[in-house]
């Protein structure tokens, strides 16, 4: 549950704080990188915090001032069968203690129909907000959108995430924001969308009655603390009744305000707010020193409007055309303390920039614009609010950051990895101090949620380890939060990490693996080297990685466990194991074996005898062009015609020269009409018809294949691979891949991180990928031959039936048989070629190619030309 931190002592901080490393450690050699895992390290301290009494619950917005946090959550109560919410206002002091939580008390709501609300406004003590009204046409709103008689939300408060909230009945469409965590909720019938902020609270029970086909509810968004102590909300209305003579709807928009011991102060009605003839939202809200609440409209045009502190209504106004050009093309809209705002939106011209400005609403004027750091935008962000050591701070999936407006760079604040935390977002980010800040989160993309502060620690108080770097062009969640858990543990070696996706520009999506290779091949390699995507087989022939298989060998427990042995040879180089293979997949190509033969290899020439005898319109390969049949071709072949270890390079082969004759049969692109009007059931039956022959088989758990043998084409298959000369036309590539630098000072360590991935303890936890481990792989071959299964609230095994569809029709699937499941196993033994990927191959192979495809050049010309090249290449590289 999302509120387990409600109920964690500041210990837990405590104990957080002793396992980064900031105790006393163990030995271990300093290291050149030791300076890098001391670097923007932050101590987190858990709150001691009230009970919530609910079955989960929603920060929505946050504040600081004078010494004291407010915290604005929505509770729900699910486990009553209903769908009640509340909203509660949490308040403690700076360091947590003294934690109070206070219901809001809520405006009275007369029910069907009714008004919703009566609470009085300044100098209207009792009075009723107003009356609802009847039309046989909806009513205009600003949170009216297209969708006749809808309700619309708001987005961006400060610093929180993006939500989406559906009701049916409600349709609220807002401005997107890149790089910001969003969590969708849907409800028959309803289309929510905010940019940045979850801020749609129903407060009662939604009533929904199907059979009079009545809806209505009342939900609060947009809150925004004021400078004048007080908290203020947008309370939306919302009624519909389809079973009227005429239909009726009713929408109604509030400005409600509360103290902040949560008792009501005032609310009145927007009734300028609306418009027929206009689709409206609220923007945002913001509150100047004097009470003078400040509202955003944006939609099909923009404007402004305020509530003065005796709650008096101004006039509509529209903004200057500069400011609504701003909104229109808005991300985020965050509340500065004086009451303006800070905005950051896009360039219509070009959507790769981002700019901040700010926005006086009281003088409708505009600051001087700054464009965001492509890094910043790059990377994204999934919660950005005003900061105190700078204009903005933020969070992305690495740390947290902050911006002064008119730099070239974003800052980094605090480096999760570097202070034991595995951060997937937060949910409220508030800056204390220029060393301290609050922070709710959740770690590693789980449930629960944790709040405290988190406070600088200062580099000479963090002692020494031996420190490696662990480097990556992306490093994902899984391997962050087993970075974490081993800093955490160990007492002599630290991993740090470093992502070089952040070098990724907007115009060069590939910068990051160009500066990796680069520092690898020039003396900066990093100790654990996550192998994705890079060329190593360039830094095999450069002697720049250690034999892993002799680190196994040496290995008192590893040593002694079986692998599936032909995977690791097939990454092997004349007999050395550079990789560490947590798990792996199977790629291959598959046809009936009533038409394509007992086999498990074949050639073009093959092939090319087999089409000649199949009726006319059979299509060989599904869904194939041109462009993606090479690319195929390079995934199953790229190592028949080049090795750079080697240095072979023989792109004017014939067997090239034959894939390049094929490819250019086939179509440039795929027609609309590709599998003709009755497009899902041709699609779903083309094997079973025998409109197609072959099609591309990835196996990531054999259990997976059985709805393509025993369902897409309906008989035995031949694991026949893709045709090529060297005999083999099927591949393993291992699904994650390290490898370790033969020149890092702690060889001994890079391993003891990485054998961990070997283990019982990883392999038997396995949810996707083939074991590399030989007892848990046939554990999963094992598998396929028995029925589908999910496990209860008990633990208990519950199986169920599979089904395959075709038109419609449903096809019961029995699981494999002990026979599919052997046969499919040997072929996988049987495999000895791993996956051959080098971008710059199949990059110069597709710069050249057209020339042929267009007639411009024979193939011989083009294979000769990619042959020089390749070979240059190659040269170069070895």
């Amino acid at each position: 549950m999302r509120k387990s931190w409600l109920k964690k002592a500041a210990s837990v901080g405590t104990a957080l704080a002793l396992t980064m490393g900031l105790c006393a450690c163990g030995g271990g050699n300093k290291t050149e990188n030791a300076g890098l895992a001391k670097e923007n390290v932050y101590k987190f301290e858990a709150f001691t915090m009230p009970e919530i009494k609910g079955d989960d619950y929603n920060v929505y917005t946050s504040h600081y001032k004078d010494g004291m946090i407010y915290l604005v959550l929505e509770v729900y109560h699910w486990s009553e069968n209903n769908n009640d919410k509340d909203i509660q206002l949490l308040t403690m002091k700076e360091d947590g203690s003294e934690a109070q939580l206070t219901p809001l008390e809520i405006p009275q709501w007369k029910g069907v129909g009714a008004d919703a609300g009566n609470a009085a406004a300044p100098g209207e003590e009792g009075e009723p907000a107003g009356e609802p009204e009847e039309s046989g046409e909806p009513e205009g709103d600003a949170a009216e959108p297209e969708t006749e008689g809808e309700d619309t939300a708001e987005p961006d408060t400060e610093g929180e995430d993006s939500a989406e909230s559906e009701t049916e009945g409600e349709d609220t469409a807002e401005p997107d924001t890149e790089g910001e965590d969003s969590a969708e909720s849907e409800t028959e019938g309803e289309d929510t969308a905010t940019s940045d902020t979850e801020d749609s609270i129903a407060v009662e029970p939604d009533i929904y009655r199907p059979e009079q086909e009545i809806y209505e509810n009342i939900y609060f968004g947009n809150y925004v603390f004021g400078p004048d102590g007080m908290l203020y909300a947008l309370r939306n209305y919302n009624y519909q009744n389809n079973a009227a003579e005429e239909y009726v709807s009713i929408q109604k928009n509030y400005i409600t305000c509360w103290n902040l011991d949560g008792s009501l102060a005032w609310e009145t009605e927007l009734e300028g707010l609306t418009s027929e003839e206009e689709w409206l939202y609220v923007t945002a809200l913001t509150v100047t020193g004097d009470g003078t609440v400040n509202i955003l409209l944006n939609g099909d045009s923009a404007y402004k409007m305020s509530v003065d502190g005796q709650g008096n209504v101004s006039e509509r106004k529209p903004m200057s055309e500069e400011a609504a050009k701003i909104f229109a093309n808005g991300g985020s809209v965050m509340t500065k303390a004086d009451g303006t705002f800070l905005v950051t939106y896009y360039d219509e011209q070009d959507w790769a920039k981002q700019y901040i400005t700010t926005y006086d609403p009281a003088t409708d004027t505009l600051g001087q614009p700054s464009q965001l750091p492509t890094s910043m935008t790059w990377d994204g962000y999934n919660t950005m609010s005003a900061g105190i050591s700078s204009d903005l701070i933020y969070s992305n999936s690495k740390g947290v950051f902050t911006y002064k407006v008119g730099d070239t760079e974003s800052k980094e604040k605090m480096n999760f990895i570097n202070s034991d935390l595995n951060i997937s977002d937060f949910n409220s980010l508030i800056e204390l101090s220029d060393t301290s800040f609050l922070g709710i989160f959740r770690e590693n993309y789980g449930e629960d949620v944790q709040a405290g502060i988190f406070t600088y620690v200062d580099p000479k108080d963090i002692p020494d380890k031996a420190v490696l770097v662990l480097a990556g062009n992306w490093i994902g969640s899984d391997l962050k939060q087993r970075v974490v858990e081993y800093n955490r543990s160990n007492e002599e070696y630290r991993i740090t990490v470093k992502e070089y996706d952040s070098y990724n520009t907007y115009e060069d999506y590939e910068a990051g693996l160009t500066q990796l290779n680069n520092d690898i091949t020039t003396g900066n390699m990093p100790d654990i080297l996550i192998t994705s995507g890079l060329p190593v087989e360039n830094y095999v022939s450069k002697g720049l990685l250690a034999d892993v298989g002799k680190l196994i060998e040496k290995d008192e427990e590893l040593s002694q466990v079986e692998f599936v042995q032909n995977v690791l040879d097939a990454y092997s180089v004349d007999g050395k194991l550079y990789y560490v293979i947590p798990n792996f997949r199977v790629s291959t190509v598959i046809g009936k074996t009533s038409i394509v033969g007992d086999r498990t290899s074949w050639t073009m020439a093959d092939m090319k005898e087999l089409m000649s005898t199949l009726p006319e319109g059979t299509n060989m390969l599904g869904e194939m062009t041109r462009d993606s049949f090479m690319y195929t071709m390079m995934d199953f072949c790229g190592a028949d015609f080049m090795d750079v270890s080697t240095g072979k390079c023989e792109f004017d082969s014939q067997n090239f020269l034959d894939m390049m004759e094929f490819a250019k049969e086939l179509p440039e692109e795929l027609s609309e009409d590709y599998f003709g009007e009755d497009y899902w059931r041709n699609y779903e039956s083309q094997y079973r018809e025998n409109r197609t022959i072959l099609r591309n088989l990835y196996i990531g758990r054999l259990s997976d294949v059985n709805s393509t043998i025993n369902g897409s084409f309906g008989e035995d298959v031949s694991y026949i691979g893709f045709p090529t000369e060297s005999g083999m036309g099927s591949y393993v590539q291992a699904q994650d891949s390290y490898a370790i630098s033969a020149r890092s000072a702690n060889i001994d360590g890079a391993w003891d991180f990485l054998r961990f991935y070997l283990t019982d303890e990883y392999q038997k936890e396995l949810t996707w990928g083939l074991p590399i481990q030989m007892k848990y792989f046939m554990e999963d071959a094992q598998e396929a031959t028995q029925r589908p299964y999910y496990l209860d609230e008990n633990g208990n095994k519950e199986e169920y039936d599979d089904y395959f569809y075709i038109g419609g029709e449903e096809i019961k699937l029995d699981p494999m048989s002990q026979e599919q499941v052997d046969e499919l196993v040997n072929f996988i033994f049987s495999i000895n070629k791993c996956y051959y990927g080098n971008s710059d191959i199949t990059t110069i192979i597709n710069e050249e190619m057209p020339s042929f495809f267009s007639g411009q050049k024979s193939a011989q010309e083009v294979a000769k030309i990619i042959q020089s090249r390749a070979q240059l290449f190659v040269n170069e590289n070895r």
